[in-house]
Formats: structure tokens, C-alpha cells, sequence
């Protein structure tokens, strides 16, 4: 079999597939089929007995990515006992490992595993078994191949730091066998045979592992995926102090990276070729030496292999770092911003957790396409507002990943498992660093929400799933778009039938029947029976609220609601509200809010502790529309739909009432220039609504005049297609999520000055206010839209600039998740000391 199936601990190109349920491979009562918790293993220590630590890594041979992890281990634990497979790093070399001699296994002492240790891959499994760490109290595996499998006791604690599963076993095989020319032929079926035997050995050594912790949230996803099972994620530490920040760039563009294929060089090599007027460096060396310099033109300077000094130094003054890679972290990446150095990245897989891409601190911007256009169109954003880039965010990102802090998070999730750690290292002087109160393991979050549907409180919940995704799950009360979309988002989810309980309406004024309260009571069971697993349940939603407050009750955990409702008797029936009142008081741990008219409304209504209230705007990701900020309007119409000629007056929302279509409609009577864009659809009963709106277009001949677009998902492109956005709803809107996507899609909004949105929009300066159901002065609104460009242009130039300052995607999660740590943090000190 041949050794290039065996790769150094790089970095994993594949995204791992979507999870839906976290409890498949966990054990079960016999007689009920439920889920059991599983228990830590604690190691019973003798009085005053140090626990003894073992560190088993894969092998020893070089220096790199894994080894820099295996070296802050060490530093944490500095007398731990060191077990590889192989151990053939020269003595000059072995400063990372203390002094340290690895004990090892018999593939040490076959013929060339000296230099063909990898060729010995089948046996690795068994040679990693026989190294003996029984006489240890905790094992550590570092791994990215075998080291997890090591064999351990019921009262020994294992926790395993995965770089990754075994790629070229797993969802990586046909790619190593295609570099390998293992394609077909005896050779390949006696590899894909290994391999299958590898496979099913990784799977079963799985289960001695009392804890994972993955590299990033990209490897969680995988762990999930292969072993089934949940994996804490610390990032990987990068010396940033070997990297100084600088605030003053140059003008020129850098790549470096060792010039592989997956790397994509190549690619960034054509795209600068096709920018003449952009200088591009290129430091680095590889097979694919040859092809990059054939395609680099007069702008393009390739360096090749570059000493640090050198690498550094670029790496301070350029412009910007591009990076085209699909990587499970991606180093260079975080080593750019510790210089003061924006990126432009690749938006697929570490790079999604190292560089920030919205917010009022970007520190880089995504391309979606590993294309030289996406490339090329990614630089040209990135030119027209390169200010936005400041040195000192990018310096402060890249802090993170800093060693010390690998240090703090990775000693405190062993020392949350052996408290015995913390205490010896106490009592002897050795421990590395006072384990800092916020380095506990994050707490576990269940997410309710009742909707199948795809609207905007479930847009705003898909966000924090995503910055959440490594330690949230989601349980929904019915099937749909939405769990297409967190399932597309790589979230565990799982739907329950709601069953009577769909048909409750928000507005309903009558006590629920027989049926509905049958339907709850199964509703609660099943959630309070998924939540013993989490800290905090976050209900989305006002009926997942309902059900989380009992479920939380009876399984005694916090609930949190998202509060993305005005709770008045315009959009909630006397039953409804009373529920919500009595919810309040039973067992509601906290409430956030999406805007403070929300929070005014349930603080009158429930006289909840306001100190137990955090407002928190939604945000919203520019993702969508910044990709679309080149492509013509008049392409965008040509693909929906619509008139080229038109002036285009959207409206996003469903079909409701309360949602004012209507009052558009009756303003396209005042002023016949304007066309109407309806897109959305009648989503909860509102479907008479719905046909009403479409009998007044009859009535009064405007059929040429309004267009019906239904429900859409190209929200970004239909907003960027229209003239105008307006949002016309007569009761006051919570938030008003519309108005801030209008303001990323660049252009005007003319929104209701009430609720929500006066929060949102500043009168005559990031929109235009009118009064709530008045049709003529929408009207004369649009008519003055329609005849003053600049006004248009300079409303949607402040409005694009409000959004992403106040409702960018990164500080909504940010906030989100300091409200559920929080939470669970009082509880646990209150525990503490009771």
C-alpha cells in the first residue's frame, strides 16, 4: 500500500455532511429505548496522590501543525509521560518536547520505518494497543490518525485532542487513492480493503473516549459525523507574538502557503493575472511550482521558499492576504491579521471562524467560488472601501488563537473532568496558569422554535445556529424550509409533530380544547426528555416558549426567550396573552428582546424583572448582498421578472393584514408611475388576505402595475432588482428585520414610523417615515423617491453604512450567546454556593 496515503496532520479539504440527530450511537434503557446520559469518567485517586498524565500522539518525526499543538500540552502538563507510535525527531530538534523521550511501539524497530514509517499504516492500529498507559489516571491523545484508540480503563479519563478523523479513511478516500494512483488493480483493492478495516477500527476506538475536543467547529462537524459525538472546540495556538503589527500597507497583495494542489495558488496566480493593475507576491514552494509560474504575468513577483524573516516582513506590509484554500483551520490565515493584514478568503471551512466578515470590526471578506471571477470580484470589493480594514481589529482577532489561550481552554476541560489536576498543579507549583473563570466548558444549548417556515424569526435563530453550531442542537415543532436550511448549515436538528398544536392561533381568544392540551402534553414530554443533555433551553418562538418553560420546569433547566413579538392585543388574542403572562412567572429565566418596543410591551404585560431583560437587535448577514453588488439591475430584472423600464417598489413580507400590502396598493393609485413588488406568501390562515389583494389589483386595473413574486428565496437579488423597498405595516413591527435588509441591498427604505423600526431608521437620513395605513402619504413618498436620485443614492449610502454598524451578523450572535452563558453561569454560582 502506499505511504502518500498517509498525510502530515494537513489540514482536511472537505466539509463534513450535515447531522440531524446527536443520539444515534449512545446507550439506551433496555426497557424504555430512552437516551442515557452518558457519565464522565473520574479517576478514584488516592488521598493526596497527584494524578498521573499520559500524552499519546500518532507519531514523532517532524515538526508541524500537530506537533505545536503536542507542544502546549506538554507545557500544561510538564510531567506527563510521552507514548507515539514512532519517535525519530533528532536531538537538536526536540526543544518542543521538554527533554521528553517517547515510549514506543515495535514499528519503531522495523525495517525503514525510519523513513517509510507511513508505508506501516496497517499495523498502526495494533501497535498503538499495545503501548501500555494503564498505570496513568488520564490519557491525552493527540490525534489526526491512530492515537485516539489507545487503550484505557473504566477509571482512567480520556480526552482526545482530534486534528481530524482519518481523513484519507473517511469522506477523504477516493482523493488520496485518485493522488495515489491506487484507482484500480489489485494495489487498490487491497487499500480500499485497509482502509475499510480502518474505518471500522476508528469507529469502535471511538467509544473509550470520555471527552473530544476538536481543532475548530469544521472538525466538530466531522467528529459528528463520524463517530457521533459531540466534540468541544479549542482552536489550535498560533505564535502570535512571533508576528509584530503593523498599521502602514503597502501596495501589493500576498499569498504564501507550500505550493500544492488543494492550496489553489494557480488560481490566485490567474485572477492577478487578469488585474494587471493589482501587484500580487507569491512565497512558497511545491509541485506546483512550475504551473504557477507559467500562468504569473509582469504583476505577479513569485518569491518561492522564503526564510521566516522574509515571510514576515511581506506578510506586515501587504495590502491584504488571499487565501483560496478549503482548510480545517488554516495558520497563515490567522498569522496575516497578527499582522495588521485583512484577508480575503475562501468562505468555506476555517476560515469561516478565523476572519471576520461582517460587524462594526471586519477584519476580512469571503468569495463563495474557488473561481479566479470569484476572486477577482472579492478584490474589487474589497478596493472600493478598503478602509473598513483597520490594522488594530485584525491584530485583536487573531489574539484569540493566541497559545496561552490553547493553554487556558485545553488545561481547563481536563481540569472540569479531574478536578485532582487543577488541585496538584496548585499544591506543586505546576500548574501552567490560574484556569480563568470563563474557560469551563460552554454550556449546552437546546433551541425550540415551532416553525417549519422560513421567516424572520427563524432567518435571525438560523444565525445563531450557525455561530453556535458546535454546542447548540434545535428541536422544531414542524418539517420545512427551515430544517432544510440548518441541515444545509451543518445543525443537529430534529422535528416533532406538533400534531392539534399547529392549529392554535396567536390570536385566538378561547381556551385551548382537549386535543391541544393533549398535543402539549406530548410536546413537553418529548422536549423535557432532550433537554436533561442541555444547560439552557432558548426558545424561539412564543409556543416553543410555552413548551419550554414546562419541559424546563419538570427537567429543571433555564429557559430563555427570544422575544421577536410586540405582545399587544393586535397580534395576540386574551388567552394567548395570558398564557404568556403566566409563563413569565413560572418559569422564564430570562427574556431577550428585538427591540425595546418589545421589551416596553412585555414588561406592562407581565411585569417582569426588567434587570432580566437584554434588548438585542437581530442581525443580519451582508453575505448575500455584497455578492451582488456588482451584478447590473437590469440582469437582476431580466432573471426575476420584472420590467426593465419600471420604477420598482418592493415589498418583502408575508401576506398579512397587519403587514399593510394593502396601503402599497392604494398608494399606486396616487401615483401611476410606480410599479408594486409583492414578494412573500400567506403563510398562517392569512390566505383571504392574500385574495383580496389580488381582487383590488382587478378592480382598479393595475395588473401591469403589481407584480406577485410569492415566497422566494433570492430575497438579496429581488431587493437589489427593485427601485425602492417599502415596509407599510399599520401595527407596530417588532423590528423590522425587512428594513435592515433593504439597507444592505442598497437601496431607500420607506418604512412605518412605528414600533421596531424607529430604532432602525433615522428620518431623512438612513430612510424615509410615514405614517402607518396612510396610503397618500406613502404616496408623495415615493413620488419624491421617483424624481430626486441623489436622494435615493445618499439614503441608501447611510443606510448601508447603519446596517453594518448596528446589525451586523457577528455582534447579534456575540450578544446572543453572552445572554445564555450568563444565565447559566448565575445558576451554577448560585449552585456553588447554596
Amino acid at each position: 500500500m502506499s505511504h502518500e496515503l498517509i498525510d502530515e496532520a494537513a489540514p482536511s479539504e472537505s466539509a463534513a455532511a450535515p447531522i440531524q440527530r446527536r443520539d444515534a450511537a449512545k446507550p439506551r434503557r433496555p426497557e424504555t429505548g430512552a437516551v442515557m446520559p452518558l457519565r464522565p469518567r473520574r479517576p478514584a485517586l488516592a488521598a493526596g496522590r497527584a494524578p498521573r498524565v499520559a500524552v499519546v500522539h500518532d507519531w514523532l518525526v517532524t515538526y508541524a501543525g500537530a506537533e505545536r499543538v503536542l507542544e502546549q500540552i506538554l507545557a500544561c502538563f510538564p510531567d506527563a509521560d510521552l507514548f507515539s507510535v514512532v519517535d525519530f525527531v533528532d536531538s537538536k530538534d526536540r526543544t518542543f518536547l521538554r527533554g521528553k523521550r517517547a515510549t514506543t511501539s515495535f514499528i519503531q524497530r522495523l525495517p525503514g520505518a525510519r523513513k517509510r514509517y507511513r508505508a506501516y499504516l496497517p499495523f498502526m492500529p495494533l501497535a498503538i494497543e499495545q503501548l501500555d498507559v494503564s498505570g496513568y489516571d488520564v490519557v491525552i491523545s493527540s490525534s489526526h490518525a491512530v492515537a485516539k484508540g489507545v487503550l484505557t480503563g473504566p477509571d482512567q479519563f480520556h480526552i482526545s485532542y482530534v486534528h481530524s478523523p482519518i481523513r484519507y479513511a473517511w469522506d477523504l478516500q477516493h482523493q488520496y487513492l485518485q493522488e495515489s494512483s491506487l484507482t484500480r488493480g489489485p494495489k487498490s483493492m487491497l487499500a480500499r480493503l485497509i482502509l475499510h478495516y480502518i474505518r471500522n477500527w476508528d469507529v469502535r476506538t471511538a467509544n473509550s473516549v470520555d471527552q473530544f475536543v476538536a481543532n475548530s467547529e469544521f472538525i466538530a462537524r466531522r467528529i459528528q459525523k463520524v463517530y457521533q459525538r459531540q466534540a468541544e472546540v479549542v482552536y489550535p495556538p498560533v505564535d502570535i507574538d512571533a508576528f509584530e503589527l503593523e498599521t502602514t500597507k503597502e501596495d501589493f497583495y500576498l499569498t504564501a502557503s507550500r505550493l500544492v494542489p488543494y492550496k489553489k495558488i494557480d488560481l490566485i496566480v490567474e485572477a492577478f493575472a487578469r488585474m494587471p493593475e493589482r501587484r500580487l507576491v507569491v512565497i512558497g514552494d511545491g509541485p506546483d511550482m512550475n504551473k504557477v509560474r507559467a500562468k504569473a504575468t509582469p504583476n505577479v513577483e513569485v518569491l518561492g521558499y522564503q526564510p521566516f524573516a522574509v515571510l514576515h516582513d511581506r506578510m506586515r506590509r501587504a495590502r491584504a492576504f488571499v487565501f483560496a484554500a478549503e482548510e480545517d483551520f488554516g495558520i497563515s490565515v490567522v498569522e496575516a491579521q497578527a499582522c495588521g493584514t485583512p484577508v480575503i478568503a475562501f468562505g468555506k471551512g476555517g476560515a469561516l471562524e478565523t476572519v471576520r466578515d461582517t460587524g462594526s470590526r471586519p477584519t476580512g471578506l469571503f468569495f463563495d467560488e474557488q473561481k479566479a471571477d470569484a476572486i477577482i470580484e472579492a478584490v474589487e470589493s474589497f478596493e472600493s472601501d478598503p478602509g473598513r480594514f483597520r490594522a488594530e481589529d485584525c491584530r485583536a482577532n487573531a489574539e484569540r488563537f493566541s497559545s496561552r489561550h490553547f493553554r487556558e481552554q485545553f488545561f481547563a476541560r481536563v481540569a472540569t473532568a479531574v478536578p485532582a489536576i487543577a488541585q496538584a498543579g496548585s499544591a506543586h507549583g505546576a500548574a501552567p496558569f490560574e484556569i480563568e473563570a470563563d474557560a469551563t466548558p460552554a454550556p449546552r444549548v437546546l433551541a425550540i422554535d415551532q416553525s417549519g417556515v422560513l421567516g424572520g424569526a427563524e432567518l435571525s435563530l438560523l444565525e445563531v445556529v450557525k455561530g453556535l453550531r458546535s454546542r447548540i442542537d434545535v428541536l422544531l415543532f414542524n418539517d420545512g424550509p427551515f430544517r432544510e436550511a440548518l441541515d444545509k448549515a451543518g445543525a443537529r436538528v430534529e422535528v416533532l409533530d406538533s400534531g392539534a398544536l399547529s392549529n392554535v392561533r396567536r390570536d385566538g381568544g378561547t381556551a385551548p380544547r382537549l386535543g391541544v392540551l393533549a398535543g402539549i402534553a406530548a410536546l413537553v414530554r418529548e422536549t423535557r426528555r432532550r433537554a436533561r443533555e442541555a444547560d439552557v433551553l432558548y426558545a424561539n418562538t412564543q409556543r416553543a416558549m410555552v413548551i419550554g418553560v414546562l419541559a424546563g420546569k419538570l427537567a429543571r433547566k433555564p429557559v430563555v426567550w427570544h422575544l421577536r413579538d410586540i405582545v399587544s392585543d393586535a397580534h395576540f388574542g386574551r388567552v394567548q396573552r395570558a398564557v404568556i403572562k403566566g409563563c413569565a412567572k413560572l418559569g422564564l429565566a430570562h427574556v431577550i428582546a428585538n427591540s425595546h418596543a418589545s421589551a416596553k410591551v412585555f414588561a406592562q404585560l407581565t411585569r417582569f424583572d426588567t434587570k432580566r431583560i437584554d434588548v438585542v437587535h437581530n442581525g443580519v448577514d451582508e453575505a448575500p448582498f455584497r455578492a451582488l453588488a456588482r451584478v447590473p439591475q437590469a440582469q437582476l430584472r431580466a432573471q426575476i421578472g420584472l420590467p426593465g423600464d419600471a420604477f420598482l417598489v418592493g415589498a418583502f413580507s408575508r401576506l398579512a393584514r397587519w403587514k399593510g400590502q394593502h396601503v402599497l396598493l392604494e398608494a399606486l393609485l396616487d401615483e401611476p408611475r410606480a410599479h408594486a413588488v409583492f414578494v412573500g406568501a400567506p403563510l398562517f390562515g392569512e390566505d383571504a388576505y392574500a385574495a383580496e389583494l389580488r381582487a383590488f389589483v382587478e378592480a382598479n386595473g393595475l395588473q401591469e402595475r403589481v407584480h406577485f413574486l410569492g415566497f422566494r428565496h433570492d430575497i438579496a437579488a429581488c431587493m437589489r432588482a427593485v427601485d425602492v423597498i417599502a415596509h407599510t405595516s399599520i401595527t407596530p413591527e417588532p423590528f423590522g428585520r425587512v428594513v435592515v435588509e433593504g439597507m444592505l441591498a442598497q437601496r431607500p427604505v420607506v418604512a412605518s414610523r412605528d414600533g421596531g423600526v424607529t430604532e432602525i431608521v433615522e428620518h431623512g437620513k438612513s430612510g424615509l417615515l410615514c405614517t402607518p395605513g396612510d396610503a397618500k402619504e406613502l404616496a408623495a413618498t415615493i413620488a419624491r423617491l421617483h424624481d430626486d436620485a441623489s436622494l435615493r443614492e445618499a439614503l441608501a449610502a447611510h443606510g448601508l453604512a447603519t446596517a453594518r454598524e448596528r446589525f451586523g451578523k457577528q455582534q447579534y450572535v456575540e450578544a446572543v450567546e453572552r445572554v445564555l452563558d450568563g444565565v447559566v453561569a448565575r445558576l451554577r454560582k448560585r449552585g456553588s454556593t447554596a
